[in-house]
């Protein structure tokens, strides 16, 4: 049931934006962030030391400038002059602390690889060093200096994703509340109503000029969209606010969208008995086809995939795909059957129960069952449920979504690099790959990079731990007085730059009903 918006809660006032979430953030911690509700709330309460713009590049945001050293194995950051909202200044050494504390070993981190390229990070999050020796250290209190494991030209846009944000080291207003850096501030949170976040006059960002960011928590797709419709809400869309899929084609019409980097796919348990067998996890994958897949869910056949890696992020045309094939997929889960000594398989397909991932269980099942002998069980889980089975390997099939935090290819790749990895739901490992990713690490060479990331791609679409459906997208709804609204590479969406037209201006009849594209420069 959705409370009635008042005008005292969501003010019509013109320096409001009034957004709608499908779910409450898991936290507000930046180093405890990883799912997409969290992130997006978190861009707003705090900076990093860089900001990935639109157009891919980097530009300074807690950092007033930075320089690199010895092959991009040593980083330098000069911080700006930076305060709290509690007033206390922002310090080198608030970050050390914060990225220290993210590696200890009982420390709940979910992004552990955001953290991977600084030297002694691995070794310190698994207990065999102390977290002195991690090679982050502040010179002084505007100095940063980092010292890194291996070459890593990406490092400058790791800094900008929300797990590596500060928090401060102390709290030296203990009635400050949530101490943020960011250009709001948590002004009210009623888990399952509502998040309000109030300007913060601490935070010198000139390009804010909104006062308040008003977020209804809606779980129903259809009744968030009504309140769209009505005028109630500013903007609406996915992940944050999926849009209900029977709207996708009204939507759709001479409209185009284009993938993020991300990917959707059916994940295999290579940890059961069944799908340890890699001629059972390719049947599957070649059984499905993916162009009627992406028709019957409404989605255009640009985000097709037939490769683990986003398009986004593809640098190789000479990776083949995957061959779609009811033959060879029926000639190799007969081989599979025969290694097993079965005759036919009953398996079940986990997914998050929202509208989207519930029709393509439905229809990722009736194809498969259509090729191959198989009886495949729906489990239908909710959000929480599923996000703590799959990690945990309780599942067979899973349907998930993987997001890049940042746009090297290896963001994708090192999910695959050892079975215990938190976002490798496959369990799958192999020496060879891992050899191919610790070689791609060590150098700075764009043209290797590329080869050993091909070699790396070929690998897993032989083992094939997931069988990849279709790119990730951005799909989005905003009203026409909704100004400047930015979206980087992987779908942050930049809401502080909003610049809202006066509401007497406004038709609230009319919406514009665009399918917005996120940018991305090669």
């Amino acid at each position: 049931m959705v409370l009635a918006l008042t005008d005292d809660l969501f003010p019509n006032d013109g320096k409001t934006l009034r957004l709608t979430f499908q779910k409450d953030p898991f936290t507000l911690d930046p180093q405890m962030s990883g799912d997409e509700v969290s992130s997006a709330v978190i861009f707003l309460l705090y900076r990093g030391l860089t900001r990935l713009e639109p157009d891919q590049s980097i530009s300074c945001d807690l950092a007033s400038s930075y320089y690199i050293l010895n092959d991009y194995k040593t980083y330098v950051f000069h911080l700006g002059n930076h305060t709290w909202s509690d007033g206390s200044p922002i310090t080198a050494q608030d970050i050390a602390y914060s990225w220290k504390r993210a590696l200890d070993p009982d420390f709940p981190i979910r992004a552990t690889n955001i953290f991977s390229p600084i030297k002694n990070a691995a070794r310190a999050r698994e207990g065999r060093c102390s977290l002195e020796e991690v090679g982050v250290f502040a010179q002084d209190d505007t100095t940063l200096v980092v010292e890194l494991d291996y070459p890593c030209p990406y490092f400058l846009e790791l800094t900008s994703f929300c797990t590596l944000f500060p928090s401060p080291a102390k709290k030296k207003n203990k009635k400050a509340g949530l101490i943020c850096s960011g250009p709001f501030v948590l002004e009210k949170w009623v888990e399952g109503t509502e998040i309000v976040l109030k300007r913060n006059p601490r935070c010198k960002n000139p390009s804010v000029q909104l006062d308040a960011i008003h977020i209804r928590i809606i779980p129903n797709e259809k009744e968030a969209f009504d309140l769209f419709e009505k005028g109630e809400l500013d903007w609406i869309g996915d992940p944050l606010s999926p849009l209900p899929v029977n709207y996708l084609p009204a939507l759709l019409i001479e409209k185009k969208i284009k993938p993020l980097a991300g990917l959707v796919g059916c994940w295999f348990n290579s940890l059961t008995s069944y799908f340890y067998n890699r001629n059972l996890r390719k049947a599957i994958a070649y059984a499905i086809s993916r162009e009627k897949l992406l028709k019957k869910l409404l989605l255009p056949n640009a985000l097709l995939a037939t490769r683990f890696l986003p398009s986004l992020l593809q640098d190789d045309e000479g990776v083949m795909g995957i061959d779609e094939s009811d033959e060879l997929a029926r000639t190799l889960f007969q081989k599979g059957l025969e290694e097993l000594g079965e005759e036919k398989l009953t398996v079940t397909l986990s997914y998050e129960n929202k509208e989207e991932f519930a029709h393509m269980a439905s229809l990722v099942k009736a194809q498969i069952e259509a090729v191959l002998p198989i009886a495949i069980h729906l489990d239908p889980l909710c959000y929480k449920e599923f996000w703590q089975r799959i990690p945990r390997y309780e599942f067979e099939m899973g349907l998930a979504c993987s997001i890049s935090q940042y746009t090297d290819a290896i963001n994708f790749f090192e999910r695959f690099e050892f079975k215990n990895t938190m976002r490798n739901f496959s369990g799958w490992e192999s020496a060879q790959y891992q050899d191919l990713l610790k070689q791609y690490r060590q150098t700075s060479d764009l043209t290797k990079r590329r080869m050993l990331g091909a070699k790396a791609e070929s690998i897993l679409l032989e083992e094939m731990p997931l069988a990849p459906l279709y790119y990730h997208h951005l799909a989005y709804l905003q009203k026409p007085h909704v100004k400047n609204l930015r979206v980087s590479p992987i779908g942050v969406m930049q809401f502080d730059r909003v610049i809202l037209e006066k509401q007497q201006e406004i038709d609230f009849s009319k919406s514009d009903y665009s399918l917005f594209e996120a940018t991305h420069s090669s």
